[in-house]
């Protein structure tokens, strides 16, 4: 890949403290994204009660048009506890997982048959967390499984918990596994019976979840000098799995032997989010590199990483980031990705091209 040039679109003020960006991956609902925020009450003690948030439900562009439209249209505004992170269903159209600041993991539904676009209150469930613990609970990240009948949702006690969504949201499994926070967890996409997480005791871990009681540990790494943030399970190449860490450095393994890393790639900042968009340019990985900027990291066919392009709008820290999911035969033929910042609660749409 050549060196890319990331040029703004447009811009939106999130009011709030913004921290993740998530596009809608369903056919005909391309032109969706949602943006999470976190607004933290320092005045008062630490509780959910004062870590409130919003997500935000977006629309870029027109969603008939023909021609190429830089609308961004705020659609709805959802008030509710602090937004940690987001997910998309990957097969169940239009399912949304939103990990919340007062321990608990929501579902909602966008629907379009009664009027305008709207995200629907489906189901919630509170997480277990360690009941030794006296810290707030958080709900830090989630994935959901390849088949889209699981959640796998990590916390601030460094547990974590599977739900299944079968029949309601229901805990599976809630084991510890982390010192501190576990900042981040993934489902395998090579595997689904085999888990991810990392944590800021600086552990990557691997877990089998077939086990009837409490999943096994599949594997343990400490390559990484710092808190691990990050998780990619790479599903365009063979147990491929990449690891973004505060220790400023994008990392790739072998998910069947997480031993020591096959090749890495540092970034300045610190690296606390990892995006592809695997309908278009896998390769091309969009990386929040906190202190610093967003970048494009390239990977190449001999499992190295170059970086290709970045992006400097944002005057905050850059956490959440996400490309539009569409093919190569989308109708506008532009990459396009959508960036968010904290303090200055800035979000950014913007195309990506070859320099």
């Amino acid at each position: 890949m050549s060196k890319l040039n990331i040029e703004t679109i447009a811009t939106y003020d999130t009011e709030q403290p913004a921290d993740s960006i998530e596009w809608c991956p369903h056919g005909g609902w391309e032109d969706i994204f949602v943006c999470g925020t976190y607004q933290h009450e320092r005045d008062e003690e630490p509780s959910s009660a004062n870590r409130k948030g919003r997500i935000l439900l977006h629309r870029f562009g027109a969603p008939d048009a023909d021609t190429t439209d830089d609308s961004l249209t705020l659609l709805q505004t959802i008030e509710r506890s602090a937004v940690l992170d987001q997910k998309w269903n990957p097969r169940v159209n239009n399912q949304l997982a939103a990990a919340g600041a007062d321990g608990t993991v929501a579902i909602y539904a966008l629907t379009d048959t009664t009027g305008p676009v709207q995200l629907e209150p489906k189901a919630t469930a509170k997480l277990a967390g360690d009941e030794t613990e006296n810290r707030n609970l958080l709900a830090l990240a989630l994935d959901w499984s390849p088949d889209g009948n699981r959640i796998v949702v990590s916390d601030s006690h460094g547990c974590v918990e599977m739900l299944s969504f079968e029949n309601g949201l229901q805990t599976v499994h809630s084991w510890k596994v982390h010192s501190y926070e576990a900042w981040t967890c993934a489902f395998s996409r090579h595997n689904e019976n085999i888990v991810f997480s990392g944590g800021d005791d600086c552990f990557l871990c691997a877990h089998d979840v077939r086990c009837p009681c409490e999943p096994i540990m599949k594997g343990k790494n400490k390559t990484h000098s710092a808190g691990v943030t990050s998780l990619l399970s790479f599903p365009e190449r063979e147990h491929i799995l990449l690891t973004g860490s505060y220790d400023e450095y994008i990392r790739l393994f072998d998910e069947r032997q997480l031993k020591c890393s096959i090749s890495e790639l540092p970034l300045d900042g610190g690296v606390w989010r990892i995006r592809s968009n695997p309908l278009r340019e896998p390769e091309a990985i969009l990386c929040a590199c906190m202190y610093h900027n967003f970048s494009v990291v390239q990977l190449s066919a001999d499992d190295s990483f170059a970086l290709v392009g970045v992006y400097g709008e944002h005057e905050s820290i850059c956490y959440g980031c996400d490309w539009q999911q569409v093919g190569k035969g989308y109708r506008s033929g532009r990459n396009v990705i959508a960036t968010c910042s904290f303090y200055d609660h800035k979000l950014c749409v913007s195309e990506v091209t070859a320099a």
